[in-house]
């Protein structure tokens, strides 16, 4: 390529830069107005606005209430009849002829035993502290998963300004490819490559207006109409995660834990029910029967239970509160292993992917934009070829979003890493 040929070119790349610098081609979809919605803001919205929470703090009320009500004597029982009343000879259907007949009340009354209703009482107690350490890990879930939803916004909006910005030099080194191919410098092949590797990174950058758009969805389940609002470009500065062994151990006292502890604890509650179910429960029933122009009565009638015949009552039901307290048990010990896993693998890739960031920042980057540069100067000097040029951006493109996906899993783990440490945003 002749000087003035180059010269003509580099004076066109730089006219259209201004161009499109002034009027972007493939403008986003995002939103572009509104203050910036940062991760913070994001999960304290998703926090203050959560029905999820109002919904059991109301559970957590209401078991209080149920365990209050358990321990308590039940309800006294009133009743009223008649007793023998007559239907046939001359007394028949007459409450006064017949000497036998009369009118009844009775006020009875059940005494559990007071083991029982201490029992049940607990069972009560057990049940509204598990409920309140389930409130409790969704006041961790909740921050965790809009933060999560909130990742997935910022992750594709970024990607699509990176792809924009390829658009843009895609577009001046067609623009640059037309005016070589009018002075005889580059082959009609060569115009429709450029034109095809701009279209190419712009239906990329449509690709992932929609996947931003798809996620706005999912964020807009936790905070709103505020996911429309602009995305903040850069992530948090978090601090570093707990050592392993620190976060062990707080995932050992993590609300999840504590709920699966809590639902042994009913499980004992019920069995410790069970067993009261071998030893009878009385009540006590006054009455009183009134007769016109006789003598009233009164009475008083004791009711005991009788638990003789225990084979397939008592003992099945003892038998199968035992075995539902030895599946809460195990269910105890899986929910421990599956957040030490979680907090291995999560603090495990926290690591790695911090390395691999590095790599990209300090290594690949550099020497793709390096690259890139070496492979445009080579064609506009005439000593390379576009493919090569089109190649270079391709390639730095792919590792700019790789560098960007990177960012976006180190995110997530940190995310989860707050959550398995008990750590409120």
């Amino acid at each position: 390529m002749c000087r003035s040929t180059r010269i003509l070119v580099t004076a066109a790349w730089v006219c259209a830069a201004v161009v499109a610098h002034a009027q972007d081609p493939n403008p986003s979809s995002a939103p572009t107005a509104g203050r910036a919605l940062g991760l913070d803001e994001a999960v304290r919205l998703a926090v203050d606005k959560q029905p999820l929470l109002e919904a059991q703090s109301a559970a957590v009320a209401s078991a209080h209430q149920r365990a209050v009500a358990d321990a308590q004597l039940p309800d006294p029982k009133l009743s009223f009849g008649v007793q023998d009343f007559p239907i046939d000879t001359r007394t028949a259907y007459s409450l006064r002829k017949d000497d036998f007949t009369m009118t009844t009340v009775d006020l009875m009354q059940d005494f559990p035993r007071a083991q029982k209703r201490r029992l049940r009482g607990e069972r009560g107690q057990r049940e509204a502290e598990m409920t309140e350490q389930e409130l409790e890990a969704l006041r961790l879930s909740i921050p965790r998963d809009a933060g999560l939803a909130w990742v997935d916004v910022w992750w594709p909006e970024r990607a699509m300004e990176l792809a924009r910005a390829t658009a843009r030099d895609a577009d001046l080194q067609a623009q640059a490819v037309e005016i070589a191919y009018r002075t005889g410098r580059a082959t009609q092949a060569d115009v429709l490559a450029a034109r095809v590797d701009f279209q190419v990174v712009g239906d990329e950058v449509a690709d992932w207006a929609q996947r931003a758009e798809q996620a706005r969805n999912a964020l807009s389940r936790w905070i709103g109409a505020d996911a429309e609002r602009p995305i903040h470009p850069e992530l948090p500065a978090w601090a570093p995660p707990p050592d392993l062994n620190a976060l062990l151990a707080r995932v050992r006292t993590h609300p999840l834990l504590n709920s699966a502890e809590k639902q042994v604890e009913l499980a004992q509650a019920e069995v410790g029910l069970a067993r009261t179910a071998y030893k009878p429960d009385w009540s006590v029933g006054l009455e009183y029967a009134f007769r016109f122009q006789r003598s009233d009565f009164i009475g008083v009638k004791f009711t005991m239970d009788l638990p003789i015949f225990t084979a397939n009552r008592q003992d099945r039901g003892l038998a199968g509160k035992l075995k539902e307290k030895d599946r809460a048990e195990q269910l105890q010990e899986d929910v421990w292993r599956q957040q030490a896993a979680l907090a291995h693998q999560s603090l495990a890739n926290w690591l790695r992917l911090r390395e691999r960031l590095m790599r990209y920042e300090q290594e690949i980057l550099p020497q793709s934009t390096q690259r890139l540069e070496a492979a445009r100067l080579a064609w506009q000097s005439g000593q390379g070829t576009l493919v090569a040029v089109l190649d270079a951006r391709r390639v730095d493109l792919q590792n700019r979003l790789k560098r960007l996906e990177l960012e976006r899993d180190t995110a997530m783990n940190r995310l989860n890493l707050q959550y398995l440490a008990g750590e409120q945003p």
